[in-house]
């Protein structure tokens, strides 16, 4: 079968990232944030012995983030520190992270709000401690950390497009190094806690489900958060496969796919690619994800269970009790 994959003009008058900003009502629910500027401190050590004691200060930061108690030695991690915060070539990076992201009051926002909503589901819900960091786009550490009661995030890997630097990975997943992607990506991370599944369910389906609830999860924890970038597709790419959502569900289905244990099919669906070429080289990578969020919604819209219940399900009662046909 010849399928062919098209977007009409007229549907680029209006935008496929649809407004969920409908949400409950959290202006009351206090919430303690905390954002230390590690990537700040960092650049006032004048010595390793400096360096040393930082390290001390954030076991966090130095053992979770840096891995130094995996090391044979900590002077490897602190030598390294010392001479990334000293390097003159580094200069022009620190400095363009610095404008870019400011006072922080912009990210601040956004994590207060996403905690909020975060907790009028979960009351008992506690939020991190974050601290900003600079690794020299990975020289030493990475570019984030999300542990149980700490957030670790190195800014410059977020500069977005038009930095002078940028991390050396495919474009694909360039695409979404840029600042507006910083706070759903730590939400996904806390959304797996939350998330139960079914340890013996190796199905595609359950794959689907589970990423499905997780960008669910981050639906409620940011309504206003536009789906291309939820998804993590451009807005062509959103707008592509929700106009051929019916032939890609077809795919899905002549191939008998949903079941499929394969351990080597299943990545083609729901893994890191630019594509989908087994649907067609238009198709977006991760299109088992995204798929696995529309059942989520569309179970969701039917059962209207509320976000923790809803967590709890089972990728099997989800799909079938779901309905979903598109």
């Amino acid at each position: 079968m010849r399928i062919f994959f098209c977007i009409a003009f007229s549907l680029l008058l209006f935008s496929c990232n649809k407004d969920r900003c409908g949400g409950p009502d959290v202006s009351d629910i206090p919430i303690s944030l905390t954002i230390e500027r590690l990537d700040q401190a960092m650049f006032s050590l004048k010595s390793p012995e400096e360096v040393q004691q930082f390290l001390g200060r954030y076991p966090a930061f130095s053992k979770d983030f840096l891995g130094i108690d995996r090391l044979p030695a900590d002077s490897a991690v602190v030598n390294e520190l010392y001479r990334l915060i000293h390097d003159p070539y580094i200069d022009t990076l620190y400095r363009e992270t610095q404008q870019t992201f400011g006072d922080l009051s912009k990210l601040t926002k956004q994590f207060e709000d996403a905690f909020r909503h975060i907790k009028y589901y979960y009351p008992d819900f506690t939020p991190p401690t974050i601290y900003t960091a600079f690794t020299g786009l990975g020289s030493v550490g990475s570019d984030f950390y999300v542990g149980d009661s700490t957030i670790i995030i190195s800014l410059e890997f977020f500069l977005g497009e038009g930095a002078r630097y940028r991390p050396q990975v495919y474009d694909y997943i360039l695409a979404r190094y840029r600042p507006e992607y910083i706070v759903p990506t730590c939400i996904m991370r806390y959304a797996s806690r939350y998330n139960a599944t079914d340890p013996k369910d190796e199905s595609l389906l359950a794959d689907m489900v589970f990423y499905g609830k997780s960008y669910y999860f981050i639906q409620k924890a940011m309504p206003c958060l536009p789906d291309s970038v939820l998804a993590g597709y451009t807005e062509a790419q959103e707008m592509l496969v929700e106009n051929n959502t019916r032939v890609i569900w077809a795919h899905f289905v002549d191939n008998e796919l949903l079941y499929e244990t394969s351990h080597f099919a299943k990545p083609r669906y729901v893994d890191e690619r630019p594509n989908t070429i087994e649907i067609s080289n238009q198709v977006p990578g991760r299109i088992g994800r995204w798929l696995g969020w529309q059942i989520v919604q569309t179970y969701a819209r039917k059962a209207d269970a509320p976000l923790p219940e809803l967590m709890k399900r089972g990728a099997r009662e989800i799909f079938t009790q779901s309905g979903y046909k598109p």
